[in-house]
């Protein structure tokens, strides 16, 4: 299986829907999705909405961290939402679901 990402600005707020698997061959396509995101000096917020994210392995939980720490370079917040049962506990049994705060099962609150 593929990964795509689909990315909706609004305002400060960039949200970047994943549906797929995140692995090996597929992480990079979301580091290069948070990186032009960030492109916008506009942008304080970077979100990834993982409700359609099938599968995340040792290499995507690794750009998920460089993803957050991109983000927080310039100052930014980064979230996940809509996490899968599956991505969760992966996260969890990785000790990165506190890492990567913000984390939630809803919709995350845009900053202003």
């Amino acid at each position: 299986m593929s990964l795509t990402t689909e990315t909706v600005h609004a305002g400060p707020v960039v949200r970047i829907r994943l549906r797929g698997e995140m692995d090996v061959d597929t992480s990079g396509l979301v580091h290069d999705a948070v990186l032009a995101a960030l492109t916008s000096d506009s942008v304080r917020q970077v979100v990834l909405d993982l409700g359609e994210l099938a599968f995340i392995d040792s290499s995507g939980m690794g750009t998920l961290v460089a993803c957050q720490r991109a983000v927080g370079v310039g100052g930014g917040m980064f979230n996940l939402e809509n996490l899968a049962p599956f991505v969760r506990r992966q996260l969890f049994a990785a000790g990165l679901l506190g890492l990567l705060g913000g984390i939630d099962d809803g919709p995350a609150d845009a900053a202003s």
